[in-house]
């Protein structure tokens, strides 16, 4: 009975002091460890670029300085790389997804029919942050006709290529030919944004539609110097500073209806080159991860890096990417409704052997 107080106040003491001193693990929980970015897209595109160009300096941030390396997984507008991380990618921040913003909207969408495809939730996913707040645009080449939608809606049809019916390529065609009236044929087949940029300049096709203005200024900015593309419209919430005087494409329709889905739509671009990890990662990797993100977009030598490189900037920390993506999910359900109509890709039937 004598020992008991004694005892209950050695226990509240090294309680206490166990809270005082720092965790040595925390600090040491990367150290000796290699993280892995998987890019939702192929080698030499934007998001590649992008993760290859984080990747050089994340490390540096982290306590412990971890290594950083890239592994490309395309397929499906980065809906493989999605899945990967979401279900098959370690659980203990080694493991980082990049992947093309509009991938994480397919369960609402549904671009590829039943969404089943989609093996994630948006909304569980363990986010990290987002690079920029994209624009997506529509640039045509120099030496065709058109000078504005306007222009477009009046051919008899315009070609843009994608690599496939549910990335940003193939998308955005539909979304303009549904809510103004053009005619664009999208030439399927091309590896990835490197492979188009070569059909436009060859004349294969005419325009690339939902390219990310961050891309074009830094894989194409001597073409937009050299006045070797322009720039119709623009996909976001808000007119890009860089794009004044390019309309928004909510601004070239006047249906509400239609409207709204732009706008919903333009959520994707909230969230410009996401980076993302698994559900359940725990703290004491997760925060380390997130905490070293946004200040690695204030680095001065990161930020001076990406002048020089010509990366636009416009940070989204986790919590305002996840804000976004909950936002979109809770859409009125006629405009739900109204923008997987447009966006639905029906899948090829196979052919009776």
């Amino acid at each position: 009975m004598i020992m008991r107080k004694p005892l209950k106040a050695l226990s509240y003491g090294l309680v206490l002091g166990a809270m005082c001193v720092p965790a040595a693990g925390a600090a040491d929980y990367f150290k000796g460890k290699t993280v892995t970015i998987t890019v939702g897209s192929s080698a030499g595109g934007g998001y590649d670029g992008y993760a290859r160009f984080l990747g050089r300096h994340w490390g540096r941030l982290i306590p412990g300085n971890p290594s950083f390396i890239v592994k490309n997984m395309p397929g499906a507008g980065s809906l493989k790389a999605t899945n990967h991380i979401y279900s098959v990618a370690a659980k203990d921040g080694t493991q980082v997804g990049a992947v093309q913003n509009g991938i994480i909207f397919e369960p609402l969408f549904k671009v590829m029919g039943s969404g089943n495809d989609a093996k994630f939730d948006a909304t569980k996913l363990s986010w990290i942050g987002a690079v920029t707040k994209e624009t997506a645009v529509m640039v045509v080449w120099h030496a065709t006709p058109f000078k504005s939608v306007a222009d477009v809606r009046k051919a008899a049809k315009v070609r843009t290529g994608a690599s496939g019916p549910t990335t940003s390529y193939g998308v955005y065609p539909r979304l303009m030919n549904a809510t103004m009236g053009t005619n664009i044929q999208v030439v399927m087949g091309y590896s990835g944004t490197s492979d188009i940029t070569l059909a436009l300049e060859r004349g294969e096709i005419e325009a690339m539609t939902g390219w990310d203005f961050s891309s074009v200024a830094s894989r194409k900015g001597q073409w937009l110097k050299d006045k070797k593309i322009r720039i119709l419209v623009q996909f976001a919430k808000k007119r890009h500073p860089q794009m004044p005087d390019v309309p928004l494409a909510s601004e070239l329709t006047t249906s509400k209806l239609n409207r709204d889905v732009l706008e919903l739509i333009a959520a994707r671009q909230e969230i410009g080159r996401p980076y993302i990890a698994p559900p359940g990662v725990p703290a004491e990797a997760i925060t380390p991860l997130r905490t070293s993100f946004m200040a690695m977009m204030k680095d001065p030598t990161f930020l001076a890096d990406a002048k020089k490189s010509r990366i636009e900037i416009m940070p989204s920390d986790h919590k305002e990417a996840l804000t976004s993506v909950k936002a979109a999910f809770a859409a009125s359900p006629d405009v739900v409704a109204r923008a997987r109509s447009i966006l639905f890709v029906k899948k090829a039937k196979k052919k009776k052997k």
